[in-house]
C-alpha cells in the first residue's frame, strides 16, 4: 500500500544557503544583461593608455606634469560605476531608475575626487561642494522615487 519510506525518496533535497545564494546571484546577473565585458575593456584600455603615456614621458617625447598621477587609478572604479549605471538603465527599458541614478552618482563623485586630487584643487572648497552635490542628489532621488510609486 502506502510505504512511508518511499515518500522520503521522492522529496527533493533542500538547497543549502550557498546554492540559494548562487541562484539569486545568477538571476541578478541575467537580469542585468549577463556578465559585463565593457567595464573590463574600458579599464584595460585606460591602463594601456596610461602606461603608454608614462613610457613616452620617460622616453622624453613629451612632458606632462602631474604631481598626483596615482589618482588616475581611481578612474577604474569610475568606469565600473558608469558601466553598471548604464546596464541598469538598459535593463529597466531605458528608464533612469533609482539604482541607475545611484550608480551614476558613485561614478560622478569618484570622478570629481579624481579631478580634485589630480589637479591639486583646494579640498576646503571642493569637499563641501561634493557633500552638497550628494545631498542634492539624495533629495532629488527621493522626490523622483516617491512620485513614481
Amino acid at each position: 500500500m502506502n510505504d512511508p519510506s518511499n515518500d522520503n525518496n521522492n522529496k527533493p533535497e533542500p538547497k543549502s544557503w550557498r546554492e540559494e545564494r548562487w541562484e539569486r546571484r545568477e538571476a541578478r546577473r541575467a537580469a542585468l544583461g549577463g556578465q559585463s565585458r565593457g567595464g573590463a575593456l574600458i579599464a584595460g584600455l585606460l591602463l594601456v593608455i596610461l602606461g603608454l603615456v608614462f613610457l613616452l614621458q620617460n622616453s622624453g617625447y613629451f612632458t606632462i606634469t602631474l604631481k598626483n598621477w596615482g589618482a588616475l587609478f581611481i578612474l577604474i572604479p569610475v568606469v565600473a560605476a558608469f558601466d553598471r549605471a548604464y546596464r541598469i538603465y538598459r535593463y529597466a527599458g531605458n528608464q533612469l531608475t533609482a539604482p541607475a541614478r545611484g550608480a551614476a552618482l558613485v561614478g560622478l563623485v569618484l570622478l570629481l575626487i579624481t579631478l580634485i586630487i589630480l589637479f591639486n584643487l583646494n579640498w576646503s572648497v571642493w569637499g563641501p561642494a561634493l557633500i552638497i552635490l550628494v545631498g542634492i542628489f539624495l533629495l532629488i532621488n527621493s522626490i523622483l522615487t516617491n512620485h513614481k510609486e
